[in-house]
C-alpha cells in the first residue's frame, strides 16, 4: 500500500481513536445501573485502537523514514535527532503502552458485573491510555 495513503489514514484515524477514547471515558458516569451496553464504549475503543495499531505497525515496518528504516543510520543518529527520535522511540513506546491499556481496561470491565468497578476501570486505564495517546500524538507534524 502507498506509504502517503497509510499515513493518511493513521492521521485521521487518531481523531476516531481521540472520541472513542473521551466516549469510553465519560458514558460509563452517565450510567446508574449495570447493562450490557456499560461494556460496549471500552469495546468500541479497542478495536478503534486495534485498527490504529495495525495501520502504526504498517507504516513503522514499512516504508515509513521514521519507522525502522531510520535505525540503519545507528541508535546514536535517531536519539540525536529529535524529530526521528520522537516517532520512532517516543510515539511506537508510548502508544503501545496505551494499545495495552485500552486491551487491560476491556479485560477489566468485560469480566465486572458492577457498575461502579466500570466506571473506575474506565477512567483508570482508558485514562492512562488516553494520556499515553495525547503524549504521543506527534502534533507538530499535522
Amino acid at each position: 500500500m502507498d506509504y502517503s495513503v497509510l499515513l493518511g489514514a493513521h492521521s485521521h484515524t487518531r481523531w476516531l481513536v481521540l472520541v472513542a477514547g473521551a466516549l469510553a471515558m465519560v458514558l460509563p458516569q452517565l450510567n446508574q445501573e449495570h447493562s450490557s451496553k456499560s461494556k460496549l464504549p471500552a469495546l468500541i475503543f479497542m478495536i478503534i485502537c486495534d485498527l490504529q495499531l495495525t495501520l502504526g505497525f504498517l507504516l513503522y515496518f514499512g516504508d515509513s523514514p521514521f519507522g525502522i528504516k531510520a535505525f540503519s543510520e545507528g541508535m546514536g543518529h535517531v536519539m540525536s535527532t529529535s524529530a526521528i527520535r520522537k516517532i520512532a522511540v517516543e510515539h511506537f513506546a508510548l502508544m503501545l503502552v496505551a494499545f495495552v491499556m485500552a486491551h487491560v481496561a476491556y479485560a477489566k470491565i468485560k469480566n465486572t458485573d458492577q457498575q461502579a468497578l466500570v466506571k473506575k476501570f474506565s477512567l483508570i486505564f482508558i485514562g492512562i491510555s488516553m494520556v499515553c495517546i495525547l503524549a504521543g500524538i506527534p502534533w507538530n507534524r499535522f
